[in-house]
């Protein structure tokens, strides 16, 4: 999430507990599928917060009412994430009591909140440290994270004295030290990229003598050029300490045991803690500061992985932001400052995959064997670094994504993660969840539901609401208290705040319920992906937006102001990523509209894979029929060796567009390409290969794919998920991602006989009848998901009949209305959103609207159904004096059969806005907390309808 961060700078007592020595076992223990827990799962399965403290300036009393709060909202757990984020900082002692973190005292604090999330059943992760990487005053600058920088100098003709080594370029400092040292000749160009005699380069590191080299050459031109590793000097953002010192080295594994045992080791006291109630610690995603990341045993590992000496080819990778986010942020322009040839991509390839193989060694492994040998686990977001992302989502304990993931929060992007827990048997997949860039006090239960049902059908069964500030009402802040996640001096302006001040508090509970049962159903059993897609790339193109796709960027069209700008921070060298994505979404949508479930694959589960006695592929015990590869660019020549060998097994490979006719390697990269081009035709080949120049005519090669359920007809919009139970059973979460009303009939495979509709907004269970056609059929109301639960025995006694939800012959329209907003009052209104109205526009209050109408009679075995259309955002109703209830979720109907009487009846409904345009308007009256939203747009309120009555028999 380092992108969120980003943008901020550049704005401005128990004893031994019963699970100490479980770990990995216990928490990520495989859940069985009970459909009777449904309706109540534990809060095991509750979404958890991350809960802001603003430092230590907290209150142990407040600390325990907060988590007993939670527990009865329904959140199953806190990731404590302390930060020095007040602005300003007024009132006695305030900034130094923010400033007391890593102190007894709040160690103290934390001990008090243990205590009471034990009592509440309340689960207790921690980020790393304080503020975002980790490090802090404990890190010295050489044990800071490494860069590769150059200095460069002219080797004179025939001058036979000492050199001075030049020094670099940038950042040059004390931790210094020398990589290796190259002569070259070569010329600049117009952008300033020196370009490299082919075959002058010299590694003439043995001449180095202390500070100087010697060296002779016989001709002018020549050049040294001195790569050197030094710290990248970056320290902690927003650490809640006066002294931040540095940000750790990843890429060293005796400094990141350091750090975990100085910020969770015995000197904390938090030992008494671990697995009961601490269960995991967070890492962030892994953007840093580093131009080119670099480590004390790079050019070793280079070697072994790749085959080949690096130091040569240094230079190379020398691309002032290319490893470093928020230099590429600021200077999107930044070129490389070496070129060698046509092939230098290759060698960063390599020098990539590098970083990816340390980064697992150094980081991923050493994090989780610390906290596993102490009852904990490691859950963090693993992007952010060109790397194998899949792969490292399997060295995870729990692998995380966020709603802002890639800039733009994609469902292929998600599925990067989470198909690489599924093919490392990793079952929990979490997700910081409602975070979006200018989108702050736009958050509704609509669209956390909206933000849930898009994560879950992309794979994550682990929501981590962002978040919850700690109540705290400092100086110099709105009455409703600190946030700290908007802030107009600061420029930052990030979603979402859910606390007590939120308009929705009241709703989080029905919120959190319904993730509850979600989840419950998607961590049972194990996931089933039909077919897998092959993904060469080590990053993800931020552009990439699938046009069939809905809600990017957390903006919702026509009931927000529309944002400002595009959210992406791309890598460089993403034109061939960008390039490959346009083309494949045509087969992804395919995918999608037949109901076929797909996850991604990447080059080392490929070279893993085997074919089971069914000629499915089996990589690390996961079973797929199909392995489609897209027009790719290359692929690993281990890869193209096992496509060859499987294709001549029987395995089913759908091959799209132009093979591939290379691979990305530099090491005796023509050979290796020619044998790859050579393997992958003779893979092209296979009995059971099917082979399309486009991927409109798939049509015969999906028929070939048995799935237990199946879309009859192509419905675009919805998406899927599905998991396979004990006994063979399935169950699988459709979403009806679009605005309109969808008819979908689905075709039951196999031999399942029983079939239910799992609903997790009211945790019912309706039967799901198979007609004639072995099919079951559902009307999806708009952006509303089931989960249809196939059995071959009756697992529900007595199921309830599912409700006919289709609304009738029309009796009704109520289109005259009296309208209360705090003192305004509209007499005989007609409905419209609230930005149409001068009085209502600016108002963040509670909209109460009544109205009369006549019932001239009430049919017997007739329900009546209220429809209210559109709603901003939450409705109560009341009817004739009784109340019917809360309207929280899409599509508000309800059946007031029961509480209709003939004659004149009464209804009221409360409707909750949120605070959005009320802060606008504090902004135009030169409110300065709020001064940065005065122009940017304002959001739709109020009951806007049309609402109307139905009749149905």
């Amino acid at each position: 999430m380092k992108t969120f961060y980003s943008l901020i700078l550049l704005s401005l007592g128990f004893g031994l507990n019963l699970f100490a020595q479980e770990g990995d076992n216990y928490w990520l223990k495989p859940t069985i599928f009970h459909v009777d827990s449904f309706r109540s799962p534990s809060l095991y399965y509750a979404p958890y917060t991350r809960w802001w403290w603003p430092g230590n300036d907290v209150d142990s009393l407040e600390l325990k009412r907060e988590i007993k709060l939670f527990a009865e909202n329904h959140f199953g757990g806190v990731e404590v994430q302390p930060i020095a984020l007040v602005m300003p900082t007024k009132g006695k002692g305030r900034a130094e009591r923010i400033m007391s973190y890593d102190t007894p005292n709040y160690y103290a604090n934390l001990t008090a909140m243990c205590q009471e999330a034990i009592r509440q059943g309340i689960t207790v992760d921690m980020t790393n440290g304080s503020g975002w990487p980790s490090g802090g005053a404990h890190i010295f600058e050489h044990e800071n994270n490494k860069t590769i920088q150059y200095g460069m100098t002219d080797i004179p003709f025939s001058f036979s004295k000492p050199i001075v080594i030049p020094k670099p370029m940038r950042g040059d400092g004390p931790s210094r030290k020398l990589v290796t040292l190259l002569a070259m000749r070569g010329n600049y160009d117009g952008e300033g990229i020196f370009m490299v005699e082919p075959n002058s380069v010299k590694n003439i590191t043995t001449t180095v003598n202390d500070t100087t080299f010697s060296y002779v050459v016989k001709e002018k031109g020549w050049k040294a050029v001195a790569v050197w590793s030094l710290p990248d000097m970056e320290s902690p953002m927003l650490m809640a300490s006066r002294n931040a010192g540095y940000a750790i080295n990843h890429f060293d594994s005796t400094v990141v045991k350091k750090n975990y045992e100085y910020f969770f080791g015995n000197r904390t006291g938090l030992d008494r803690f671990y697995g009961n109630p601490l269960r995991a610690v967070f890492n962030d995603s892994y953007e840093f500061r580093a131009d080119r990341h670099f480590a004390d045993d790079f050019v070793h590992m280079f070697a072994e992985k790749r085959g080949y000496d690096i130091t040569p080819y240094l230079p190379v990778n020398i691309w002032y932001g290319y490893n470093n986010m928020y230099e590429r942020m600021a200077h999107p322009e930044h070129r490389p400052k070496f070129r060698y040839g046509s092939e230098d991509w290759r060698i960063r390839y390599d020098y990539d995959l590098t970083l990816s193989d340390l980064l697992c060694t150094h980081f991923m492994q050493t994090s989780r064997k610390w906290l596993e040998e102490r009852g904990m686990i490691h859950r963090t977001q693993t992007y952010g670094l060109n790397m194998d992302m899949i792969a490292m989502a399997g060295e995870a304990s729990i692998p995380e994504v966020e709603t802002m993931m890639f800039g733009k929060g994609t469902e292929t992007g998600f599925k990067i993660i989470s198909s690489g827990a599924h093919l490392y048997n990793r079952p929990l997949i979490s997700s910081e969840s409602g975070v979006f860039i200018r989108r702050a006090f736009l958050t509704t239960p609509h669209k956390l539901k909206l933000t849930v049902d898009k994560l879950l059908s992309a794979g994550v069964n682990h929501i981590i609401w962002h978040g919850s500030p700690y109540k705290y009402y400092p100086e110099g802040y709105p009455k409703e208290g600190w946030y700290p996640f908007f802030n107009s001096a600061l420029g930052i302006n990030f979603s979402s705040d859910l606390n007590e001040e939120n308009p929705f508090w009241g709703n989080m509970k029905d919120i959190n319920l319904y993730v509850q049962r979600s989840q419950y159903v998607l961590r049972s059993g194990r996931p089933q992906a039909d077919v897998l897609i092959y993904f060469p790339f080590l990053h993800y193109d931020e552009s990439a937006k699938n046009p069939k796709e809905f809600f990017s960027n957390g903006y919702l069209p026509k009931i927000e102001p529309a944002l400002d700008k595009d959210n992406a921070t791309n890598s460089y060298e993403s034109e061939e990523i960008k390039k490959w994505f346009s083309k494949i979404w045509p087969l992804i949508n395919a995918l999608n509209e037949r109901g076929i479930t797909w996850d991604w694959v990447n080059d080392a589960s490929i070279q893993t894979i085997q074919l089971d006695n069914k000629k499915q592929i089996d990589i690390r015990g996961n079973k797929y029929q199909a392995l489609i590869i897209h027009e790719v660019p290359y692929i690993q020549i281990k890869s193209a060796e096992v496509l060859q060998s499987i294709s001549k097994e029987g395995a089913n490979l759908l091959l799209i567009g132009g093979l591939p006719q290379m691979q990305p390697s530099f090491k005796d990269y023509a050979e290796n390409d020619k044998k790859t081009a050579d393997m992958i035709l003779n893979a092209s080949k296979g009995k059971h290969v099917t082979n399309l120049a486009k991927e409109e005519s798939i049509e015969e090669w999906a028929a070939q794919i048995h799935t237990p359920l199946r879309y009859k007809g192509k419905h675009i919009y919805m998406r899927q998920i599905r998991r396979e139970l004990e006994e063979g059973n399935v169950v699988e979460m459709m979403w009806n991602a679009d605005e309109n009303w969808n008819e979908v009939k689905i075709s039951i495979g196999g031999d399942y006989n029983y079939a239910y509709w799992l609903d997790a907004k009211s945790g019912n269970i309706y039967e799901a009848k198979i007609d004639k056609e072995h099919c079951v059929s559902r009307l999806f109301e708009p952006y509303t998901a089931y989960f249809l639960y196939l059995t071959r025995k009756a697992e529900v006694e007595h199921p309830k009949v599912a409700p006919d939800i289709k609304r009738g012959e029309l009796v009704k329209v109520l289109d005259k209305w009296d309208v209360k907003v705090d003192t305004i009052t509209l007499e005989q209104a007609v409905l419209t959103d609230w930005r149409n109205i001068d009085q209502l526009k600016y108002l963040g209050s509670k909209g109460r609207y009544t109205t009369t109408f006549a019932m001239n009679s009430i049919e017997k075995g007739t329900h009546y159904l209220i429809d209210l259309g559109k709603v901003y955002h939450v409705a109560s109703l009341t009817l004739n004096g009784r109340s019917l209830g809360t309207c929280v979720f899409m599509p508000f109907i309800m059946d007031v059969t029961p509480y209709l009487k003939k004659g004149i009846n009464k209804l009221e409904i409360e409707v909750t806005p949120t605070k959005f345009n009320e802060f606008v308007k504090r902004g135009i009256d030169k409110d300065r907390m709020f001064k940065r939203l005065k122009e940017c747009g304002l959001q739709a309120q109020g009951l806007v309808g049309p609402v109307t009555i139905y009749k149905r028999k």
